[in-house]
């Protein structure tokens, strides 16, 4: 028998609170706010707060690996270009299938075309994790 879901939303499981980063920033920058703020990936945006690229942990390190510097290259030039959103009243069933079909680990979530969070792969196993807890 299937079981029904609660019903959630992206809103409901989504990080509010979005650390983003110039894109003109450079790579050491970047480095830095991964870890001053405990994250693997923020969106770039541009001088209007318009996301144009997300940067991610993978990224970096793939640059890192290949002998960039990260003391001259900008953000936008390794970052991933294609930005993939979801709305935020989508079902997190609809987010989930939307990570897996992208192949990516995180979705910016938009209201009307504003981002308004971030969605990503740690908050559906923060969502399983509370599920156990019976939380």
């Amino acid at each position: 028998m299937r079981r029904e879901s609660n019903l959630r939303t992206v809103r409901d499981i989504m990080t509010p609170t979005v650390i983003s980063i110039h894109r003109d920033k450079l790579v050491c920058e970047v480095q830095g706010i991964f870890v001053a703020h405990k994250i693997g990936g923020a969106p770039l945006v541009d001088d209007d707060g318009n996301v144009t690229e997300i940067i991610s942990n993978s990224d970096v390190n793939r640059f890192d690996f290949t002998g960039g510097d990260p003391n001259y290259a900008r953000a936008w030039e390794i970052a991933h270009p294609k930005v993939i959103t979801i709305e935020v009243f989508a079902s997190v069933e609809k987010a989930a299938r939307r990570l897996l079909d992208e192949d990516v680990h995180r979705l910016v979530v938009t209201d009307g075309g504003k981002m308004v969070g971030v969605l990503s792969a740690l908050d559906f196993v923060k969502l399983v994790a509370q599920a156990g807890d019976g939380s």
